[in-house]
């Protein structure tokens, strides 16, 4: 009886901990502790001079290093999600070239003559402190970048495991961290980590942005401390709730599961109810296209039921090399992508690059804020011979696939004008050659500046369609970074001020016979679908994994909903 008793009490306790939703979904797993190298105690040790100049070369070796590994880390995520959550890691590189950085390490090394592990850690912590006690303007995110390089450059120095490989030996893991950096959620291998729950955290996170892309259910400021908690126990993760089941019991383990299964049947279910709906209003027909990358991403794409591929981002093609790619390099490359969309109409998107967004191969001068600079197509024109190359390989391509060709970050009518004349240029070329192209090939601007809004008129003049990026065009409009929380507030009120400055572009566009869509993460918040629609848009892009959600939105708003049986809205 006694032994059956301590048998009981010996039982692991059920708990819940609570905390704040970041990512919606539901997992089953267990308990996996991930360590910041940063607070871990490193040895001190004395140096003497010539040890000094000794440790000064560990440090570059380790910064070659570390640039490397950011640069494999920035294709990987370009080929996996897409560009825009790659451009976080061209931000780290910046930083890892800060010569203010890189002085307070030697200028450490040389005064107080001890290991560079030691003197690593001091100074990134040193500037964490510093950016968190700025004043309100300051970006945390720029903190927690700035340690996620220290910290890389830390773990190159100390020549640690890397936890990454110990993860892909624990199945079902649900990560517990006090924070977790962006180049931790990118490298984890998702088919092992079924959620993360952190202490530190926001919606707004580099890594929330791309634990949302990953589809992996996050939870943040959990309200009980970090290592609380039993290395391996069982625990379930609600992130539609911000809950954190510990030592469930047998009834909850065997819901939950059929909660994640009812999430995924939905989603299948609406796919099956829509494929064969055409979605149209008052007549006219509704386009939901995606945003893709890459092959995968078009495979993906085919799957989720897009209409067309909105917006072809071909950044990946130059991130993945380490010069400039050749004409033929990238026409192979482009026509192995787009073997599989059959008659689908795909907008190549020239490429986007500039400012914080780099290649390996182009030595772009930096400046203070990168948004403001030379990026887009004001970089291209700066260096035509990747213009040139570009708008080449697309008119071969139309020979073959039905394609156009978006300009990125169009600011004033001249910048039109100025594509143009390369676009005339590169057909005589192809003519003379006697290389087959479609004459007919369309060249759109992308509205993404202030600017390009109020001179519609003219852009409309020299485009054959608009493409409305809503990311740049609200930060724009309302001066307020999409991931600087302070301005958050902001940002989000310039969503519903876009959607009313954006009614007059559609109705000129209509007016003139040409097509506009939208892209962006706006694109595909259906929360504004119906006011889209109502201002006559009718040409989505979207992430492929709102295809279906979207539809089935409009067909509820739409002529088409009699077509359809009820299905709960996402």
């Amino acid at each position: 009886m006694i032994s059956k008793l301590k048998k009981i009490k010996s039982l692991p306790k059920r708990m819940v901990i609570h905390g704040e939703p970041i990512v919606g979904g539901f997992a089953v797993g267990r308990v996996f502790y991930y360590q910041d190298i940063l607070t871990r105690e490193i040895e001190k040790k004395k140096l003497t001079k010539k040890q000094v100049e000794e440790e000064l070369e560990r440090l570059q070796r380790a910064i070659d290093k570390v640039h490397r590994d950011l640069e494999k880390l920035k294709s990987k995520v370009a080929n996996e999600i897409d560009t825009e959550h790659a451009e976080i890691f061209g931000a780290h590189q910046l930083i890892l070239k800060d010569e203010e950085l890189l002085k307070d390490i030697k200028n450490g090394l040389k005064n107080k003559r001890l290991n560079v592990e030691q003197i690593v850690q001091e100074v990134f912590g040193k500037w964490e402190k510093k950016i968190k006690g700025q004043d309100i303007s300051a970006i945390p995110e720029r903190a927690n970048d700035v340690i996620d390089v220290g910290r890389r450059l830390l773990r190159a120095l100390v020549g640690s495991v890397n936890q990454h490989s110990v993860l892909d030996r624990s199945k079902d893991s649900v990560i517990f961290a006090h924070r977790l950096l962006p180049s931790d959620t990118a490298s984890f291998n998702i088919k092992n980590v079924k959620a993360i729950v952190t202490v530190e955290g926001t919606q707004n996170s580099h890594s929330a942005i791309l634990a949302k892309a990953l589809d992996i259910p996050f939870v943040s400021k959990i309200n009980v401390p970090i290592d609380s908690l039993s290395r391996g126990a069982r625990v379930i993760v609600d992130g539609d709730k911000g809950l954190i089941i510990v030592n469930p019991t047998q009834a909850e383990l065997e819901s939950y599961p059929l909660l994640i299964q009812k999430r995924l049947s939905k989603r299948l279910k609406v796919l099956k109810r829509i494929e064969n709906i055409n979605l149209k209003t008052n007549g006219e027909l509704i386009k939901v296209s995606a945003n893709v990358s890459s092959l995968s991403d078009i495979k993906m794409a085919i799957d989720c039921g897009a209409d067309d591929i909105g917006l072809y981002r071909t950044e990946p093609l130059y991130m993945n090399s380490q010069n400039f790619p050749a004409e033929e390099n990238l026409y192979l490359q482009l026509v192995a992508a787009l073997n599989c969309v059959g008659d689908q109409e795909v907008n190549l998107r020239l490429l986007d690059i500039g400012g914080d967004k780099t290649l390996p191969f182009l030595d772009i001068v930096e400046i203070k804020d990168a948004a403001l600079g030379l990026n887009g197509i004001r970089l291209l024109l700066k260096y035509p011979s990747l213009l040139e190359i570009q708008l080449r390989v697309f008119l071969r391509l139309s020979a073959k696939f039905n394609v156009k060709v978006s300009v990125p970050m169009v600011t004033l009518p001249k910048d039109m004008i100025e594509v143009r004349r390369y676009f005339s240029q590169e057909k005589d070329k192809l003519r003379k050659e006697k290389i087959p192209f479609n004459e007919g090939l369309f060249l759109g601007a992308m509205i993404e500046t202030p600017a390009a809004l109020m001179s519609i008129d003219e852009l409309l003049e020299h485009s054959d369609f608009l493409s409305i990026g809503t990311n740049d065009l609200v930060q724009y409009i309302m001066a307020a970074g999409r991931e600087k929380i302070e301005v958050s507030e902001y940002y989000k009120a310039g969503n519903l001020l876009v959607v009313n400055a954006l009614k007059d572009v559609i109705r000129k566009t209509k007016e003139a016979g040409k097509e506009c869509s939208i892209c962006g993460e706006l694109a595909g918040n259906l929360k504004f679908t119906k006011s889209f629609l109502d201002i006559g848009l009718r040409n989505f892009s979207v992430h492929s994994s709102m295809i279906p959600y979207i539809k089935y939105k409009i067909i509820r708003l739409t002529d088409n909903r009699a077509e359809l049986l009820s299905v709960k809205d996402k």
